[in-house]
């Protein structure tokens, strides 16, 4: 497959792999707005640089729903077991002890450990239940921590503690929050609800600052009545002189919570998962709620080998839309053409794809194909995708 800028994009019938955070909002809008794309996938796991009152229905949009679940969660981990062990860790580079006398037991009554606490039994809230929320919170509970998740409708069965309070919410040791930032959730943790938290709790944020009142956090942490862990700020970075940066209460770090071994190119297994499902479902089929019910919970996986990976391409950014289990689509057949992705600093790829006629049969709702298409994004239908990549992989198309 040729990979094109996407200033050479066909006018309609286009599929465009666009990094958000690398453009500015301006140009963000050129972009979608040069032609009518039929699909559009985000590198990000997020949405929220999208308009999606604006966004045209019939325009498929999708994002790395999946691929940064492991960095992050492994990030939030360390932020609790620092901020448990942040009075001095248990081991030394050499024993420094005095030699016991003969009738003293081994380790005196009252010995420190180091000062921390660790997990088990400690109470964490995990906000938000997408991929990594879902990922955190099995990690959280296989070290004894005693999980809550903060969701809008708990669900029956879940096998851990679940509300919608967000004063039960902030009731403990720990908050992560790994929620997508909507209308719904901008300054959802504001004042008042920081203002009844349990003292000392600490905030870890990997998601978007905007979803936490951040001048009310900065006095509570400044009064030392709460902590953070931040990973997201606004604005980024914070001017040089900003409290947040020098309060003892508060760690930061540069929006790289989502960054691994292989998080380079990570989004590329998610959209060729994507590709792959567009491929082969079928648009007038209703989704199977069975197999939706038994997915992969491997953020790394890639379903479509083949698809090229080029490193440099980042993404600094957080959960987005939590989306629901999806079957694993099979794998395109060897030799199938996938996109492949730009170098940093590169305008963003579009993939030509040649124009056909849409399906006669009517689009299901976005709710339907949400367990057939992974990482959708509502508004939209993904009729116009469907037709586009199946013209794609008819032979001698290109």
């Amino acid at each position: 497959m040729e990979l094109r800028p996407w200033q050479e994009a066909p006018e309609r019938d286009g599929v465009l792999l666009m990094a958000p955070h690398e453009l500015s909002a301006g140009r963000r809008a050129e972009v979608l707005r040069s032609v009518r794309w039929s699909w559009v996938h985000l590198t990000s796991a997020g949405a929220d640089f999208i308009d999606l009152a604006e966004w045209p229905a019939d325009t498929l949009l999708t994002r790395s729903w999946r691929c940064y679940a492991a960095p992050l969660a492994e990030y939030a981990l360390h932020a609790v077991l620092t901020h448990e062990w942040r009075r001095g860790t248990p081991w030394q580079e050499r024993d420094t002890r005095s030699a016991p006398a003969p009738d003293a037991p081994p380790v005196p009554a009252g010995a420190s450990t180091g000062g921390g606490t660790g997990l088990w039994g400690a109470e964490v809230t995990v906000a938000g239940w997408g991929a990594v929320g879902q990922r955190l919170a099995t990690v959280l509970d296989a070290l004894g921590a005693r999980v809550t998740v903060l969701r809008r409708s708990p669900e029956p069965g879940s096998p851990f503690r679940q509300t919608s309070d967000l004063g039960r919410a902030l009731d403990a040791d720990h908050l992560v929050v790994a929620l997508p930032l909507t209308a719904g959730t901008r300054h959802l943790f504001d004042r008042a609800a920081l203002g009844r938290a349990r003292p000392g709790l600490h905030l870890v944020n990997v998601s978007r600052a905007a979803i936490v009142d951040q001048e009310a956090l900065t006095e509570l942490c400044a009064a030392g009545r709460l902590f953070a862990t931040l990973d997201v700020t606004d604005p980024e970075p914070l001017p040089t002189g900003h409290p947040l940066r020098s309060l003892p209460t508060v760690r930061l770090s540069p929006h790289v919570a989502w960054r691994s071994r292989d998080s380079d190119a990570a989004f590329a297994d998610d959209f060729a998962t994507i590709w792959a499902a567009l491929a082969d479902s079928d648009p007038s089929a209703a989704p199977d709620p069975s197999a939706a019910a038994g997915s992969s919970a491997d953020p790394h996986s890639s379903h479509a080998p083949g698809i090229a990976h080029a490193p440099g391409i980042s993404d600094a950014s957080a959960p987005g839309v939590p989306a629901p289990a999806v079957p694993v689509p099979g794998a395109p057949a060897p030799g199938v053409p996938v996109p492949a992705v730009p170098a940093p600093g590169a305008p963003a790829p579009a993939v030509p794809m040649p124009a056909v006629p849409a399906p006669s049969a009517p689009a299901p709702d976005a709710r339907a194909l949400d367990a057939v298409i992974p990482g959708l994004v509502p508004p939209t239908s993904g009729r116009r995708a469907r037709a586009a990549v199946r013209a794609l992989l008819t032979p001698g198309r290109s």
